[in-house]
């Protein structure tokens, strides 16, 4: 798991934790199943990407802390806690799709770098062969000096 009970609170006070557990049938295992929920919901994004588990880190307990509160809700989480776990999913999606990275551990090397780079786009105005404006309307037009 990338995170423990002592993490969420930490996170968020031992008194939310404790009013999410309560609503459970059995809180004493509602936030370790809540926690490997997360981590498993966590570890289906990473593994596209990433050998799973990876290594626990302070932005992967956070993003573990968020989704397993928002799991801990009985009744539809709203307003931050949804917020926050929805953020979290983005983020997770960004990693497997490669727009975000967990880890910078190696740098790119030359020919990576080379396959990221844009080609930049070209004004519309240089593209097109003739011109849309002739000189005997710019000489009409009031000089800025």
């Amino acid at each position: 798991m990338y995170a423990t009970r002592d993490d969420m609170v930490a996170h968020f006070t031992e008194l939310a934790i404790s009013e999410l557990e309560s609503m459970h049938i059995d809180p004493s295992i509602a936030t370790t199943k809540a926690l490997t929920s997360a981590s498993g919901k966590m570890d289906s994004y990473l593994s596209i990407r990433y050998q799973t588990p990876l290594a626990k880190t302070d932005n992967l307990n956070l993003v573990c802390c968020n989704i397993a509160r928002y799991l801990l809700y009985m009744n539809d989480a709203t307003g931050e806690p949804e917020d926050r776990y929805k953020e979290e999913i983005a983020w997770l999606k960004d990693v497997s799709a490669g727009k975000a990275n967990v880890t910078f551990a190696e740098p790119l090397t030359a020919d990576e770098q080379s396959k990221t780079y844009v080609k930049p786009a070209v004004p519309i105005g240089s593209s097109y062969p003739g011109q849309i404006f002739g000189d005997d309307v710019f000489a009409k037009m009031p000089s800025i000096k």
